[in-house]
């Protein structure tokens, strides 16, 4: 009985060991079939994320250098824009100088006040003194603005044969740049005294307007002695100068045709002292 008991207990174990096996051939083999499944789901997850990035990392660069460009632009705009305003209204301020300057009597040197400048520049009193430190300061400026037009006049050397043609258009040159810088000049000379840069201007001028008469008459001048010609040329200067000019117009209440008699007769007068020819 013992013997027929044993061969049933491994009957009974057999079976189990089986179903073990069964079962974990099962498991492995789910596990097997999932794998592909979470593969394929982890790819096209990476491939959306990746996607997704691969969409916005060129948009925000882009983005913020339109962005930073725009602004620099406006920036660059309304600077350009102050520095023009600010540049009208220099030129205003001084231009109002000038104008109200040339308004005042000839006998009368004028400074007008920061008020009057500020109304006929069409700008506040604030404006004028953001360009200028001072009133002073401001009339240097506008004194400054006549150096083009004493170019213009004392440029010129007329170079005509006959000794009268030349006498002729020099009293004309003469005659209209006085006339036009009449009123600053007298500012400028009145505010000479305590300003190096108007000092400087105007021995410029000067400098300029004795060369002149110098080249002109050159043809003259060539006919008498070193000492002769330095005298000469000292006393024409002086004849055709701001000074004489100004002395006519202002002391003598001479007429502009009036004055530019009185300077034709003198120059003809001095230079008709000059021998026809050379002296050897």
């Amino acid at each position: 009985m013992v013997t027929r008991a044993t061969p049933t207990a491994r009957s009974r174990r057999a079976p189990t060991t089986a179903v073990v096996r069964s079962r974990a051939t099962t498991t492995s083999a789910a596990k097997a079939a999932q794998k592909p499944a979470r593969a394929t789901a982890r790819k096209v997850s990476d491939a959306r994320a990746g996607s997704a990035r691969s969409s916005q990392r060129p948009v925000r660069p882009v983005a913020a250098k339109v962005v930073r460009g725009r602004a620099s632009a406006a920036s660059k705009k309304e600077a350009d824009g102050r520095r023009l305003r600010a540049a009208r209204n220099y030129e205003s301020v001084v231009n109002a100088v000038l104008e109200i300057a040339k308004e005042s009597p000839p006998k009368i040197i004028s400074l007008p006040s920061a008020a009057e400048v500020a109304a006929r520049a069409g700008v506040s009193e604030r404006t004028v003194f953001r360009h200028f430190a001072d009133l002073n300061a401001l009339f240097v400026a506008a004194a400054s603005k006549i150096r083009p037009v004493q170019d213009a006049y004392l440029g010129p050397r007329p170079d005509d044969p006959k000794l009268a043609d030349r006498i002729a258009e020099i009293v004309r040159l003469r005659s209209k740049l006085y006339e036009e810088i009449a009123p600053v000049r007298r500012v400028a000379i009145h505010l000479s005294h305590t300003h190096p840069l108007i000092i400087e201007q105007l021995g410029q001028s000067y400098v300029a307007a004795r060369a002149q008469i110098a080249d002109v008459f050159a043809p003259e001048l060539s006919r008498v002695d070193a000492r002769r010609r330095q005298l000469l040329i000292d006393t024409l200067d002086l004849a055709a100068s701001w000074a004489s000019w100004d002395s006519l117009r202002t002391v003598q209440d001479c007429s502009v045709p009036r004055s530019r008699q009185v300077l034709t007769e003198l120059l003809t007068d001095l230079l008709a002292t000059v021998p026809k020819t050379k002296r050897r």
